[in-house]
C-alpha cells in the first residue's frame, strides 16, 4: 500500500464518509461498515478527494488526457480529479461527463465539457459498484458517442464482496466492459490500516469492530 492510500483512508475517517456500527446495504445485508461518499460536501475536502483519485488514475494510466464521470456522483469526481492534476501534477486533462436526459436546445447531447477524440485516453471515475451495471451502460454510451480510448475505470472503495450470483462485482464488470478497474483501496486495505489507529485521539477500528468486519467478508467476500 502506498502512503496515498494509507492517508486516503485517514480522510475517510475524517470525513465520515466510512462509517462502523449496523447498516442494512441494497443487496440487504447487514454490514458492520459503510461507505458514503455523499459525506464530502466541502470544498476542502472535494479537492483533497481529486488528489487520490488522480494518484490513483496514474497507476493505471501514465498519460490519460480525458476524465469522464457519470452522472450524478460522477461529475463532481472528474472535475475535482482534473483539477488535481493541474494542482499536483502539473498536467492540463480534459474532464466530461452525462446528462441524464438528451438536451435537444442550446449546444444539445448528452455529452458536457470535452468531447474525446480518437487521440484521447480516457479514464472513468466513480465512487463505488454495486452490481456494475450502471458503469457498464456508461461505458458503452460513451463508446457509442466518442472515438476516445477508454483504458480503466476508478472507484474510491472495493468491499470485495460476492454480488448477487455469487462472482466479483468487478471483475464481472471490467469483463463485460472489457476495462481495467481499480479502486484507490480496498476493504482489506482498511483492515490492514485502521486497527488501533488514533485518528484526532480516537482508535479508529476497535478490535471489536475488526473482528466484525473479518467476520463479515469471511462470509461475504470473494474468493
Amino acid at each position: 500500500m502506498q502512503e496515498y492510500q494509507r492517508n486516503f483512508i485517514d480522510f475517510l475517517v475524517r470525513s465520515e464518509a466510512l462509517k462502523f456500527g449496523s447498516f442494512t446495504l441494497k443487496s440487504g445485508r447487514t454490514s458492520p461498515y459503510f461507505f458514503n461518499s455523499g459525506e464530502f460536501s466541502r470544498g476542502k475536502q472535494i479537492e483533497r478527494l481529486g488528489y487520490y483519485y488522480a494518484s490513483a488514475t496514474l497507476e493505471l494510466a501514465q498519460q490519460p488526457s480525458v476524465i469522464f464521470g457519470p452522472a450524478y456522483k460522477g461529475i463532481p469526481l472528474c472535475i475535482s480529479t482534473a483539477i488535481a492534476f493541474h494542482h499536483h501534477y502539473e498536467r492540463d486533462v480534459a474532464c466530461s461527463f452525462d446528462r441524464k436526459e438528451k438536451k435537444d436546445h442550446g449546444e444539445g447531447g448528452v455529452l458536457v465539457g470535452h468531447i474525446p477524440t480518437a487521440e484521447d485516453t480516457v479514464v472513468v471515475v466513480d465512487d463505488v459498484i454495486t452490481d456494475g451495471a450502471t458503469k457498464v451502460e456508461a461505458i458503452r454510451m460513451l463508446r457509442s458517442m466518442t472515438e476516445g480510448l477508454i483504458t480503466g475505470l476508478i472507484i474510491a472503495v472495493d468491499r470485495k464482496e460476492r454480488n448477487k450470483d455469487g462472482g466479483n462485482s468487478v471483475e464481472a464488470l471490467a469483463e463485460t466492459a472489457n476495462v481495467e478497474v481499480r479502486a484507490i483501496v480496498t476493504i482489506y486495505d482498511i483492515l490492514e490500516h485502521l486497527p488501533g489507529r488514533e485518528i484526532d485521539g480516537e482508535v479508529a477500528m476497535t478490535d471489536e469492530v475488526k473482528r466484525a468486519v473479518e467476520a463479515y467478508l469471511s462470509e461475504y467476500a470473494v474468493s
